[in-house]
């Protein structure tokens, strides 16, 4: 009997909505997209989820970091030098982590920065990270357009990692 090679591939990629609220208003505005690069990090935390095994089969990303710093995003940057690309950061629990869905085949953190949230007033960098402050960086986003954050604002990012079948 002849066993049939299965030559699957799966290919993760990111996003990051924008979308801001001022303060006293009901409705979110989106004011921005950009994808983003999982990091070398990323990848293995991946793996490791899926075989349950290695140095990040238990790691979870439930913590968002944001920041001003203009580093390009590489695979090889870790959360060490996110933060010390910023002068000024911050990081946060992601408010919600939805469960998989199946039939979309994506994953979404909802991340919200409230009025009060003002450590960094320019925002041009995004990442999921594995504590606060973080040690592991699942994936880096920088900005095209900054992002203005006062009290006056309230900012939500919604990230989503779609796994596509190739």
């Amino acid at each position: 009997m002849k066993i049939k090679k299965i030559n699957e591939k799966i290919w993760p990629s990111g996003k990051v909505e924008i979308f801001q609220r001022k303060e006293g208003e009901m409705t979110w505005v989106k004011i921005g997209e950009e994808h983003n690069l999982i990091t070398n990090a990323g990848f293995q935390a991946i793996g490791n989820h899926l075989g349950g095994n290695g140095a990040y089969s238990a790691t979870t990303f439930k913590y968002f970091a944001w920041g001003d710093g203009t580093t390009a995003p590489a695979v090889t940057r870790t959360a060490a030098d996110f933060y010390s690309d910023c002068a000024n950061s911050d990081t946060k629990l992601v408010a919600l982590v939805n469960t998989f869905d199946v039939a979309t085949k994506t994953q979404q953190w909802d991340c919200y920065l409230s009025s009060s949230d003002n450590a960094v007033a320019t925002i041009k960098k995004f990442a999921l990270m594995n504590a606060d402050p973080g040690t592991i960086m699942f994936n880096e986003v920088l900005f095209s357009t900054p992002y203005s954050k006062d009290s006056t604002i309230n900012l939500y990012f919604k990230y989503t990692l779609t796994l596509s079948q190739a």
